[in-house]
């Protein structure tokens, strides 16, 4: 008996878990993530060669994973930026985590800055023509992991489920 219910076990496991699951969805349940999350982790890589990551204020536009950050002009993420434009954002909750990696791009249009300006960031930037410069991380790649819908990545390798852009 308890070979049987180990083997239901197992079977129940694999149909559960399966990592067959479409776009619409992975992308659906990432912005969920993205969304509940209030902070990210942004990550460049320093002038070493090395990961230099931040906690960050997004802001999250649209559907298609361009995401929006602020940051001082001389801060050192900008020159990480101007010398390697790869980065990395995650967004975490209780119930999983999205990770997007694509390219930075530094903007300092200021119409393009008031469009996708947050009034929270407002109290640390006293002129956003000047002291601001807006960071965008346009996507190349998405891994989510979200184990309330059952998307726990490979059971082998624990690689996430991914979508290349």
């Amino acid at each position: 008996m308890s070979k049987i219910l180990f083997f239901i076990t197992i079977i129940f496991f694999q149909i559960n878990y399966s990592q067959d699951y479409s776009d619409s969805f992975l992308k659906e349940t990432a912005k969920l993530i993205m969304y509940e999350s209030k902070t990210c982790v942004f990550t460049t890589i320093d002038n070493n060669g090395g990961p230099s990551s931040r906690i960050m204020d997004p802001f999250i536009p649209n559907n298609d994973f361009i995401v929006y950050l602020i940051t001082n002009p001389k801060s050192r993420k900008v020159s990480e930026i101007k010398n390697n434009k790869r980065a990395t954002l995650t967004f975490q909750n209780p119930n999983g985590y999205v990770t997007i990696k694509g390219t930075s791009l530094l903007i300092n249009d200021l119409d393009i800055k008031n469009k996708y300006w947050k009034k929270e960031w407002t109290p640390y930037y006293e002129d956003i023509d000047k002291n601001a410069l807006l960071i965008k991380v346009v996507p190349v790649s998405l891994e989510v992991v979200n184990f309330s819908k059952g998307i726990e990545g490979d059971k082998e390798t624990w690689s996430p489920a991914t979508i290349i852009f």
